[in-house]
């Protein structure tokens, strides 16, 4: 590998508080939301408990999750915000 590259923040819109924030793929979208003063509701971070499951209203996220969400779940646009980054500009019904 030939230096660093720079990744470009992806916007994250958190629809029912009127807020967006940059996300970077390499940063999950909680821990932004965290440092930006958002509140989600969360208790492991490692996407065992489901505490922060959220509605992703649109755009794709990369989620590599323990257990804490059903593929029902997922199936009906719901992801774990602790588990997840960014691959394109997110909506997410909070």
């Amino acid at each position: 590998m030939t230096g660093e590259a720079v990744l470009a923040p992806f916007k994250v819109e958190f629809a029912k508080q009127g807020r967006t924030i940059d996300v970077t793929s390499d940063q999950t979208v909680l821990s932004c939301a965290k440092k930006a003063g958002i509140k989600i509701p969360s208790s492991c971070s490692n996407g065992l408990c489901g505490t922060c499951k959220s509605k992703l209203v649109s755009g794709t996220i990369n989620m590599h999750h323990n257990g804490g969400i059903r593929q029902r779940e997922i199936d009906a646009g719901f992801f774990l915000p602790c588990c997840s980054k960014p691959l394109t500009d997110l909506i997410i019904e909070r």
